[in-house]
């Protein structure tokens, strides 16, 4: 599907859009999985709906790491042909690192400009993403926004901006100058991959009716040598448990209160109480 042109560009510019990755039938088989999941915390009363931002509210930002528990979306997840793409492009195999799905309803905040990595903590290296559209979009419903070029530049530190539009909170990286955003458009089954240093977020979702769901998968290089304690939990493409050693001088380092366990409702509250 791929080949040296494609290859050149993601070294060149940090990110590489490949079409029709994911066929009409796992997409769908998919948010079944996931509005299955949804149910199940509506009815543990995890999902807590406020008056004053229903959408917003009543759907997480994300749900991270459901794969843990479910085959199906573990072989989503580590679908052949997409693993295969980024084998290609960093000519070695991969390891999972994480999983996250994202419902953005209509109304919900973008995401400011971050790098993965600054959190995940690899060393060597950096961590790669796939990031894969489950519904159209644009910048109307919350278009994936990156910055490219920036993946050639070193981590930097996370800045605090009060009064922030992000959605999970207030801390930003600041777009550096000189480079131009692209806003990506994309079709269903469309996959962005990108890498753990370039500069990305979102837009916030301004239809009325439009969701922007999506599923991002962060990968490591199977020669990794260091990750941070949150991501630690890898798996190779067969779907079996890697053990990595622990990066204790990652440049964020969570406190303990926010290290994720997703079978703790806590989460789910920090996420909304956040929102």
């Amino acid at each position: 599907m791929i080949g040296t042109k494609e290859k050149e560009q993601f070294l060149e510019q940090g990110y590489l859009i490949v079409k029709n990755v994911y066929q009409e039938d796992e997409l769908k088989a998919l948010n079944q999985q996931y509005f299955n999941i949804w149910l199940e915390l509506m009815a543990a009363g995890k999902i807590v709906q406020n008056s004053q931002r229903p959408l917003e509210t009543l759907y997480p930002n994300r749900l991270r790491d459901f794969h843990r528990d479910n085959q199906e979306i573990t072989d989503f997840m580590l679908k052949r042909e997409a693993l295969q793409l980024l084998e290609f492009l960093l000519e070695e195999d991969i390891l999972a690192v994480q999983s996250n799905y994202y419902f953005k309803p209509p109304g919900t905040k973008g995401l400011g400009f971050h790098q993965d990595n600054v959190h995940i903590g690899i060393e060597p290296d950096t961590s790669y993403a796939i990031w894969v559209s489950v519904d159209a979009t644009n910048e109307e419903n919350g278009s994936l926004n990156i910055v490219p070029g920036t993946h050639k530049m070193d981590m930097t530190e996370i800045e605090v901006i009060p009064g922030s539009s992000n959605a999970f909170g207030s801390e930003l990286q600041q777009k550096p100058k000189g480079y131009t955003t692209v806003k990506v458009n994309t079709e269903p089954g469309d996959i962005v991959i990108f890498t753990g240093n370039i500069y990305h977020g979102s837009s916030k979702n301004k239809s009325q009716y439009r969701y922007r769901r999506s599923f991002v998968t962060h990968f490591a290089r199977k020669s990794v040598e260091k990750i941070a304690l949150n991501y630690s939990h890898l798996v190779d493409k067969d779907g079996k448990r890697v053990r990595r050693r622990i990066n204790t001088h990652p440049k964020i380092i969570e406190e303990q209160t926010s290290i994720f366990d997703y079978r703790d409702a806590t989460f789910y509250d920090q996420i909304i109480k956040g929102m």
